[in-house]
């Protein structure tokens, strides 16, 4: 199940911050600002689209380059879908629902899409998805995430985990889990098997979705 590496994912959201214009835009998952998506967008969201937050977006329409719009969750679900700043593509060259990857807010993709899900945050690994009630990101180290926001710097940016690191603003995370989306290059302990040593039919747990994705790089490798 799993669509790109740990690795990838993480140069992929410091890609984002690091090297485009992107703006919290809520509903949006990588679309190009326009007029038009402002006021289709204030139609769907009109508590969060005021007069003050259209205009400041507008504004950005008109700054001779294109502006990108995400939220916390949409900016994950666009790279999984396949975003990489694609300018001839209103949607940045992602493809909605695609991937496998489902439409889903940031409480369904941590509680459904997520394992190996902990409140401890002395054994985050780069690439884990970062959650509290409402609101998602992704562990770039043990100490560093990037989500979007529409605090701070108003969009995707560098953060810190639970922690105090000069130079980042904090964000108190509640839980942190793997996605099963993402290849984190790891094998159960114990190996791929459950603990009762073989598999039933109906059985879904993360070793059949890690043992899928074994299989399925050991099938690229050969060919």
């Amino acid at each position: 199940m799993s669509v790109m590496k740990s690795t990838e994912l993480v140069n992929k959201v410091k890609d984002l911050v690091t090297n485009h214009a992107a703006v919290y835009a809520l509903g949006c998952w990588g679309n190009q600002l326009t007029e038009s998506l402002i006021n289709a967008k204030a139609k769907q969201y009109p508590g969060f689209y005021t007069e003050s937050k259209k205009n400041q977006l507008r504004a950005m329409t008109k700054l001779g380059y294109v502006v990108w719009g995400f939220d916390c969750v949409n900016m994950i679900k666009s790279l999984l879908w396949g975003w990489h700043a694609d300018t001839s593509k209103a949607n940045g060259g992602a493809i909605y629902g695609s991937n496998g990857v489902p439409d889903t807010n940031a409480n369904g993709m941590f509680q459904n899409y997520c394992y190996d899900k902990s409140s401890d945050f002395s054994n985050i690994q780069p690439g884990e998805f970062l959650w509290m009630d409402g609101h998602i990101g992704v562990a770039i180290t043990n100490k560093l995430a990037v989500e979007t926001t529409p605090i701070w710097k108003n969009g995707p940016q560098i953060t810190s985990i639970n922690c105090d690191v000069p130079g980042y603003n904090r964000r108190n995370w509640t839980m942190h889990g793997k996605s099963k989306f993402i290849d984190y290059g790891q094998t159960p302990s114990g190996g791929f098997l459950p603990s009762r040593g073989y598999y039933t039919k109906g059985d879904s747990d993360n070793h059949i979705l890690l043992l899928d994705s074994f299989l399925a790089d050991q099938v690229k490798g050969n060919y």
